[in-house]
C-alpha cells in the first residue's frame, strides 16, 4: 500500500493506492492521526487507486469515522470503484460513511 497527502480547499486528501489490508492499518492510522490536527477535520480518503480492502482495512476506515466524529470532523470517501462500493453497500456501511463519486467531490470543493 502506498499512501500519500494532498489538500483539495479546505479538505485533507489522503490516497490510498495498491491493498488496504491488515499489513497497512497501523501505517495508515499513524498518518491519519497526523492528519485530524486541524479543527474541525475535513478528511478525503481518496480510493481511486484501491484494489483490494479486506475487513482489517475497513475496520480501520469505522475506526477513523468515529475518530473524526468525535473531534467534530468529517469524513469522506471518493472514488471508490463498483466492487469495493458493493462490498460497503452489502455491509450497510454505506449508511454510515459518506461516499462520493470524484466530480461529486470536485464539485463540492475544488472550487470553494
Amino acid at each position: 500500500m502506498e499512501l500519500r497527502v494532498s489538500k483539495v480547499g479546505e479538505v485533507k486528501v489522503i490516497e490510498i493506492q495498491g491493498k488496504f489490508d491488515i499489513e497497512s492499518t497501523e501505517e495508515f492510522e499513524t498518518l491519519f492521526q497526523k492528519q485530524i490536527e486541524s479543527n474541525p477535520p475535513i478528511i478525503a480518503i481518496d480510493m481511486n487507486k484501491l484494489e483490494y480492502i479486506d475487513s482489517s482495512g475497513i475496520g480501520t476506515l469505522i475506526k477513523s469515522l468515529n475518530i473524526i466524529k468525535n473531534n467534530k470532523g468529517n469524513l469522506i470517501l471518493v472514488g471508490l470503484n463498483n466492487m469495493i462500493l458493493n462490498v460497503f453497500k452489502l455491509a450497510k456501511l454505506d449508511m454510515f460513511f459518506q461516499i462520493m463519486t470524484n466530480d461529486e467531490f470536485q464539485k463540492k470543493f475544488a472550487s470553494g
